[in-house]
């Protein structure tokens, strides 16, 4: 089983970030326009919220697998510059992303990976910082009505990349949040969210990298 690097999973959890607040609800079919619409009325929802927490369960099911492991934790925005996700069970990790600086560490260990990242160019960190209007030019989106009232975007890249294949977002109108997601790479690797339980969030400290973590330079 080929292990996912944590820069790249980093990339791939912030897929979920463009979504993460208030949609638009929907009554029917909706074609592109109306996609694009929708992400930028909830990414500018989300910067307004301010610093936000939730829990999230993460089901990863490697290619040519049936069924795969789970882990659960919380994650912490403050966009648009911020994203946290704590994973607390089975076994403790942090991602953290402010700026250009990526760091991964878990409570285990007393050493801990910093790495800058080039948020324009990572699939995945794009959606975190570019404008819908340069985001159409990578990606095509559409939205429809899903299963109980819901909303699903759907995002396919307009050319090949390793860390995005497609991914579907389901949105719940009536709380306006995220609350789950769907994600294939280019491999068949799938990854699967449920999001609940949001909650405002007070920033101190929250994006800051550990001190007491030993920080090492990774590729």
């Amino acid at each position: 089983m080929r292990r996912r690097s944590p820069l790249s999973v980093l990339a791939a959890l912030c897929l979920l970030v463009p979504l993460l607040a208030a949609a638009a609800p929907a009554t029917r079919s909706a074609g592109s326009a109306e996609a694009w619409s929708t992400l930028d009325a909830v990414r500018d929802s989300l910067t307004a919220a301010g610093p936000t927490r939730a829990e999230f369960v993460q089901t990863y099911v490697p290619a040519g697998f049936s069924t795969g492991d789970s882990e659960r934790g919380e994650m912490s925005l403050a966009l648009p510059d911020c994203l946290r996700w704590d994973y607390r069970q089975p076994y403790e990790k942090s991602f953290l992303l402010c700026g250009d600086l990526a760091h991964y560490w878990s409570s285990e260990d007393r050493t801990g990976r910093r790495y800058k990242v080039d948020r324009a160019n990572e699939p995945g960190l794009d959606l975190l910082l570019l404008g819908v209007e340069q985001l159409r030019n990578r990606y095509r989106a559409t939205q429809r009505k899903g299963e109980r009232g819901r909303v699903e975007v759907h995002l396919v890249p307009r050319e090949e990349v390793e860390a995005l294949a497609a991914a579907t977002l389901v949105v719940d109108p009536s709380a306006r949040r995220l609350v789950g997601l769907s994600y294939r790479d280019r491999e068949g690797n799938q990854t699967r969210f449920e999001i609940s339980g949001y909650r405002g969030l007070s920033r101190d400290g929250v994006f800051d990298p550990p001190r007491h973590v030993r920080w090492e330079q990774g590729e």
